[in-house]
């Protein structure tokens, strides 16, 4: 494995998730079919809600394939249990009671459970084998990718069926086990208030806090959900879907956040509900309880419509499971279509602590299967992983899997570090510059290049500001796409050169980073911050992802990108590990890491067959002497006797999750080796030297049984040729959390050591050990890849560094004029200029010639140099990167909204498409003292420098800022169309005041909540102002509102409301529309506010338009198109926020009345009296946080 091998020892079961369901579509225009990977797939709410959500082309919709991966096939099982439950749902309401009663209470009524005992019963022969699953009624939409999947799923089905069997006594026992397993989850949080459930209320969070903490209080007292609307009858049986997962087995190991309303979007049924910001309501809990039922409902119909009209041959609509590790599963997926590129050494091992590879049912995934299922895909979603396995590991085996288009999308959930500046959390993730590594990789976050995003944090403000000196973490999602957007699809792969030692430093950087836990540096650093933050980074240090196997497959897979001397840049980098001292540990991972290169294809030139075989007959190692010939890389395999476990067994799962590693001492020194195999089993060994054979027969009851420990790893052989009398242990990895076990494990924290010439316990091997079902993990080195080769990619983008090898300084495009005509004008000494066409791309001018010049990321044309060879007939235009985590004022933001074609159809980046008619509309209630929840909304666009800026310019007249500008140009519409403040409007001109221009016009037919983002949307209509067109509408338009715009700010609009249209678009373009008549989104670039140079197609002109018709006349709905229009709000790792108002922050226990510098409560406290936000408890105390405070410290 490339992530770090821990203890199973404290895990949690999470069979709900905790986050607001998603539109898994959300980023692809409506005419693709959609191939979706869900990585930690959690429960199914982002399938249901996606085909509920999703915007059709007509009533056909789009095909929605689907594969699900989750480690805990406990999960899966129930989420194929619900799928088949509603298949085969009769439409009834008592039975979509019953169905959200199986799937959501861990307490059930009679009739609840006889339902679901009843669907395992017919469940469990269907999971028998393959054949018999392909048979059964639910195969035609649910597939399983492999035997083993089935196998584990139908295991967790017997078991539920199972607990029916139980006698008096038996069934007492369960439910007495399970109830003790609530008590000690409730008892702790008992006088406390868990609000993470907030979140699913978006900008409703504050006027949540009340129900969402009595909702959960309920549920964990009474195992269900209480909606006050039914009769509910007795739940007094255990709900078994929640007793057993694959780490626990039977024991309670429930997360103790589980809420089974938080998949849901709570912000539907509190938008109108009038209450105040500390309202505690009781009619508010069961209002937000009867929300999540009836968007269950909702979504469950529109699942079953998608079952029943689909079939085998059409596969419209199909879900695919499989039980296993994330990263496996990926490198599986990949290997597929890529069998020459199998690059694993070591096992492809299913899951951590199994000794079974990977294997994917061959009906599906093998080449020539007739219907194959889906190795690249449209979407990848990845849910929190990252804070699981290490964003680098995450981004390394997903990136391949992603299908090559600009609509391509990969998601992940990531917490970031509350920090010193917005972009340290992500950067402590990306373990490097953002851009840097973007490049590398060839993805790069959404929001990064747009600097906007329309997904609303509000609620996790509030988090922090609830938790004051103790927030630590917030939640982001960020969106990856390929780069290069814009481009032809050949050149989405556009390749990079570097010289060999920026590269080389680059690299050594993002080591260093990777391995940061290493560095007693920055533990020494962390012990100065303030307790809060010193825990939380003292934490972080302590949490390990990346082995020096994650770091070569990271190398590996950059050289298949760039172009260097990697000879050069190895042996440099090689030189550089060998002398750094930073990481106190690294010298001890060096013969780990220099194997895992070897792995990955790269060969020093010191380690050859002949060298290995020289410095075996130099050395006469006694453990090859049965071997006629040596392998440059052998298995260490090591026996772990279970007494060496057992003793201190309870010790290491009381330290929930301590790292496990080997470790080998011998004269040439300690080394230590994080890239291990491990399961519980027998090993059986025959033959011998190179022909040893090594079979694990692994032992089911893993943790639970008696059965030895079989560890393994790769080693380079000429390691072992100068051993004299060397050892071989396993270990655990000191780190803080780990302190405590120092003083009962042996020295080292050593777990068991044996030498390494005693057989009894170890054996080496020229190949990994093979798995008790016969199958292979061979030890087969990596076939180099394939390098670059010019003539087909063309010239590569060279990447100038800057001095410290982290920030990419310049870019540099290669054009060779190869046209005689463009060479004649080149060596005639014509002009050659060159102009920014986008943020990405140039338009280069040889006299009269004009051609396009791409490049991977924004760049600045404006202060680019072009290197002219004439007689050589090239140019090279060196352009300096554009793309930084620095925020500042700008006038020109048209780059921030990107639209492009991808097979003929426009493709947005950065703004997620969304259905109008699926979003609820809502109406603000009249009360005095009802939260104003929409104010804070649409005020949560501006960032702290933003606000400054406005503040600044209209007061002392500095620079204007066109993203502020248009913030509140789409403040007051929306606060208008809504009736904040006032009386409502509706109708909304844009006009460029200096010109007097009036070149669109608005009309909102109502204000809608866009669930998925948190936020507001507004359902509008766009309306041209050409001179042909506003005649006739100005006889029939009442009064419009004039929203001002200046020039700068109407060329944002120019670019911005073909945006809004296409994001909502449910109709189909023309072959004939405008922008591929132009070759241009939007129209006419740079006309501004001109009327008559209308910047959206006429495809959607009158489209749908019913409702407008009544309501003004057919003049207005003959021109108007659809538009869903959005705020627009900060990315919070460039910016910060602005501070969230003290009445905006609802009172939720203790935590709040805490000195905002010392944590100390329970004391009179007095408000800073610039902002009113923060509390201390003395004068020392407001002075000391003063260097931190005064970031955020804004006057009210």
């Amino acid at each position: 494995m490339s992530h770090v091998l821990y203890w199973p020892g404290q895990t949690s079961f999470y069979p709900l998730g905790n986050t607001s369901a998603v539109c898994l579509t959300e980023d692809l225009p409506p005419e693709r079919n959609a191939d979706v990977l869900l990585l930690g797939c959690e429960d199914p709410r982002h399938i249901l809600y996606t085909v509920y959500a999703d915007a059709s082309m007509s009533d056909e919709p789009r095909k929605l394939d689907v594969t699900c991966c989750n480690i805990e096939a406990a999960v899966l099982a129930r989420n194929t249990l619900l799928f088949t439950l509603l298949a085969d749902h009769d439409g009834s309401e008592d039975r979509q009671t019953r169905i959200w009663n199986v799937f959501y209470h861990m307490m059930l009524d009679e009739a609840s459970l006889l339902l679901l005992i009843k669907q395992c019963r017919k469940l469990v022969p269907l999971a028998e084998s393959m054949d018999s699953w392909r048979q059964g009624p639910y195969s035609h939409f649910i597939v399983m990718c492999n035997s083993d999947t089935l196998s584990e799923i139908g295991r967790f089905w017997k078991l539920w069926l199972g607990t029916s069997d139980l006698n008096a006594k038996q069934t007492r026992r369960f439910k007495e086990r399970f109830q003790d397993g609530i008590r000690r989850i409730r008892k702790p949080l008992e006088d406390s208030r868990v609000i993470t459930t907030i979140c699913s209320a978006g900008p409703l969070a504050p006027v949540a806090t009340y129900a969402v903490s009595e909702q959960f209080k309920r549920f964990w007292a009474t195992g269900v959900t209480d909606d006050g609307l039914r009769n509910m009858k007795p739940a007094n049986r255990v709900n078994p879907t929640f007793a057993f997962s694959t780490t626990s087995g039977d024991e309670f190991s429930l997360h103790y956040c589980t809420d089974p309303i938080s998949g849901f979007h709570l912000a539907e049924s509190l938008a109108s509900s009038g209450l105040e910001i500390d309202d505690e309501a009781p009619s508010a809990v069961f209002e937000i309880v009867r929300t999540a039922r009836q968007q269950f409902s909702t979504w469950s119909k529109a699942i079953v419509h998608r079952v029943r009209t689909t079939s085998a041959s059409s596969a419209s609509f199909v879900v695919r499971m499989y039980a296993g590790e994330a990263l496996a599963f990926c490198r599986a997926l990949h290997s597929v279509n890529n069998p020459s590129e199998f690059t694993i050494h070591m096992p492809l091992s299913s899951a951590p602590w199994k000794g079974a590879v990977v294997q994917l049912d061959n009906t599906s995934y093998s080449p020539s299967a007739p219907s194959p299922a889906p190795t690249s895909f449209d979407v990848i979603e990845t849910s929190n992983l990252v804070d699981h396995l290490g964003l680098q590991n995450l981004l390394i085996v997903t990136n391949p899997l992603l299908r090559h288009s600009h609509s391509s999308t990969l998601y992940t959930e990531v917490l970031l570090s509350v920090a010193d500046s917005p972009a340290e959390g992500i950067l402590e993730h990306v373990c490097g510059d953002l851009s840097t590594i973007s490049l590398l990789l060839g993805v790069v976050p959404s929001s990064y290049v747009s600097r906007f995003t329309t997904r609303s944090d509000i609620s996790q403000v509030l988090l922090l500001a609830i938790s004051g000196p103790f927030a630590i973490r917030y939640q982001e999602r960020l969106a990856w796409k390929p780069i290069g957007f814009g481009h032809g699809i050949n050149d989405l792969q556009q390749t990079l050169s570097f010289s060999p030692n920026q590269l080389t430093g680059t690299l050594f950087d993002i080591y260093l980073k990777m391995f940061s836990d290493e560095d007693l540096g920055k533990k020494v650093a962390a012990m100065s911050l303030d307790e809060p933050h010193a825990l939380c980074k003292l934490n972080s240090l302590s949490t390990v992802h990346y082995t020096r196997r994650s770091f070569a497959l990271l190398l590996a897979y950059i050289r298949t990108r760039i172009h260097c001397d990697w000879d050069g840049v190895m042996d440099d980098l090689h030189t550089l590990v060998l002398q750094n001292r930073t990481l106190t540990s690294g010298s001890d991972f060096y013969q780990e890491m220099v194997t895992q290169l070897y792995l990955a294809g790269f060969r020093p030139s010191w380690l050859s067959p002949v060298a290995a075989q020289e410095l075996r007959l130099e050395e006469n190692p006694s453990m090859f002497k049965r071997w006629s010939a040596v392998p440059e890389v052998v298995t260490v395999v090591l026996v772990v006797p279970r007494h060496a476990i057992t003793k201190v067994q309870s010790d290491l799962s009381e330290a929930g999750t301590p790292y496990l590693q080997c470790e080998t001492w011998a004269d040439f020194g300690h080394n230590v080796f994080a890239c291990i195999s491990i399961s519980f089993g027998k090993l059986e060994v025959s033959h011998q030297g190179e022909n040893k054979v090594a079979v694990i027969v692994e032992d089911g009851a893993g943790i639970k049984g008696t059965s030895p420990l079989i560890v393994s790893f790769p080693i380079l052989s000429t390691c072992l040729m100068v051993v004299t009398g060397g050892t071989v242990s396993l270990a655990i990895r000191s780190t803080v959390k780990t302190a405590p076990l120092s003083r009962k494990l042996e020295p080292g924290m050593c777990l068991f050591k044996a030498l390494l010439t005693d057989e009894r316990f170890v054996h080496i091997l020229s190949r990994a050990p093979i798995t008790g079902n016969g199958t292979t993990n061979e030890a087969r080195p990596l076939v180099p890849p394939t390098l670059l080769d010019e003539t087909d990619l063309g010239r590569p983008i060279h990447v100038e560094m800057d001095e410290s090898n982290t920030l990419v300084k310049t870019l540099a495009a290669h054009v060779d004029i190869v046209n005689p005509a463009e060479q004649a004008a080149l060596t005639g000494r014509r002009t050659i200029t060159a102009e920014q066409l986008s943020l990405n791309k140039a338009k280069l001018h040889v006299g009269e010639y004009q051609r396009t010049v791409p490049f991977p990321l924004p760049v600045d044309i404006t202060n680019a140099k072009l290197r002219v060879a004439r007689k050589s007939k090239y140019i090279e235009v060196v352009a300096p990167m554009a793309l930084t985590l620095d925020s500042k004022q700008e006038r020109n933001i048209t780059g921030s909204f990107r639209m492009t074609f991808d097979s003929g159809v426009p493709t947005l980046w950065g703004m997620p498409r969304v259905n109008l008619d699926r979003c609820p509309s809502f109406k603000l209630p009249d009360g005095q003292k009802a939260f104003n929840w929409f104010s804070g909304s649409v005020t949560h666009m501006f960032s702290q420098r933003e606000r400054m800026s406005y503040t600044q310019r209209v007061f002392l007249g500095r620079i204007p800022d066109t993203f502020t500008d248009l913030k509140e140009s789409l403040r007051t519409l929306l606060s208008m169309a809504i009736g904040l403040g006032g009386e409502t409007r509706a109708e909304f001109a844009l006009c460029n005041h200096s010109k007097g221009d009036t070149y669109a016009i608005i009309l909102v037919t109502g204000v809608r909540l866009d669930l998925v983002s948190h936020a507001v949307v507004a359902d509008s209509w766009i309306i041209p102002m050409s001179d042909d067109i506003k005649n006739k509408l100005l006889r029939e338009v009442p009064s419009l509102v004039l929203i001002k715009t200046n020039a700068h700010e109407s060329e944002a609009w120019r670019h911005l409301l073909p945006f809004f249209i296409e994001r909502c678009r449910t109709w189909k373009h023309r072959p004939n529309c405008e922008y591929l008549v132009h070759d241009s989104i939007p129209r006419y670039p740079n006309a501004g506010s001109d009327p008559n140079k209308v910047s959206w197609c006429s495809c959607g002109m009158g489209v749908g338009t019913e409702a407008l018709r009544g309501r003004y006349g057919s003049v207005e709905a003959k021109y108007a198109t659809r538009a869903a229009i959005s705020p627009l709000f900060i990315v919070p790792y460039l910016e910060y926020a602005e501070t969230m108002e003290p009445a905006h922050v609802p009172p939720v226990g203790p935590a709040l009345a805490r000195c905002a510098a010392c944590g100390k409560g329970g004391v009179p406290l007095s408000r800073c009296d610039r902002c009113k936000a923060n509390k201390y408890c003395s004068k020392d105390c407001q002075v000391k946080d003063w260097q931190t405070h005064k970031r955020n410290c804004l006057p009210i």
